[in-house]
């Protein structure tokens, strides 16, 4: 796919067996690339949602895997060439594929998720129905904890100087994930945090009050076993700004009892089967009557 500024973004297109029940967008979080939706190693949820008969696209954002000049490579970019760029190109492929009108899901994780939110509430995509996977963003708002709110300030701040040093993040060198991002990107997380305005970077598009003007249903799952990134009372509050009917699943322990996974473990580990089950049954429901 081809966004209108010029970026070629790749992606995976799988067809089930038999006519597609909907069309599954999967969104990758950051510092990752579209792979992580099939782990474990051919039995991840991308495999998973094919089996049950939905069409799935898994896309790389810009600077990510496939969908080149990555960071690593001098790849530039924003966090709001994700929302007004990508997204809008990989929901447009999505439904120009589709001349039946089936239902069009939003899987994201954690970036995927937020971004996709934001597109979403400001009207530049439509899907059907979100599937927030971990979405929650670093900001005062969402954390009730000042000591949590502080280190994670903290945190922005070491990647922020480390991204200028270095001219990006080098997050694969740093062994926290599987690509680099751009120095801008990670400018303007911190920016989040800091000014507690998740906006646009002219500060013309505000994307937190846009959530409100997400009417569709809204699903949030989150983990007991996710101590940082999103923790499960922050992405409750997230959730609870969005307009429409929400619910919130929250993973309390893996399908063998033992500990809920990580953040990204809740896509990648396999140890929640019984929660995907859960969470497809949940894509594919009919639409009740107002």
């Amino acid at each position: 796919m081809r966004t209108t500024d010029g970026w070629s973004l790749r992606a995976d297109l799988d067809e089930p067996a038999g006519e597609p029940v909907g069309v599954a967008v999967l969104a990758h979080a950051m510092m990752a690339r579209r792979t992580e939706w099939g782990r474990p190693q051919g039995a991840g949820l991308r495999q998973r949602l094919v089996a049950r008969g939905w069409r799935v696209i898994s896309f790389d954002f810009r600077g990510h895997g496939d969908s080149g000049p990555r960071a690593s490579e001098g790849g530039k970019y924003s966090y709001d060439d994700l929302v007004t760029q990508d997204l809008p190109a990989i929901h447009a492929f999505a439904r120009a594929r589709d001349r039946k009108r089936r239902r069009v899901v939003l899987v994201g994780h954690s970036l995927g998720g937020h971004v996709g939110l934001a597109a979403q509430g400001t009207g530049l995509v439509a899907f059907d129905r979100i599937v927030a996977v971990a979405v929650n963003l670093w900001m005062p708002q969402f954390e009730p904890s000042a000591s949590r709110r502080a280190l994670r300030l903290l945190m922005l701040g070491a990647v922020d100087a480390t991204a200028r040093r270095v001219g990006r993040f080098p997050a694969r060198a740093l062994r926290m994930g599987s690509d680099d991002e751009a120095q801008a990107y990670f400018h303007d997380l911190g920016r989040f945090a800091r000014t507690g305005r998740w906006t646009s970077a002219d500060g013309a598009i505000d994307y937190l009050a846009s959530l409100a003007s997400v009417q569709v249903p809204v699903l949030q799952v989150v983990s007991e076993g996710d101590r940082m990134a999103c923790r499960p009372e922050g992405g409750a509050r997230f959730l609870r700004r969005c307009g429409g009917p929400q619910e919130l699943m929250r993973v309390e322990r893996a399908d063998d009892g033992g500990p809920a996974p990580g953040h990204m473990g809740i896509v990648t580990s396999g140890r929640i089967d019984g929660v995907w089950d859960r969470v497809e049954a949940w894509m594919r429901a009919p639409v009740l009557a107002p």
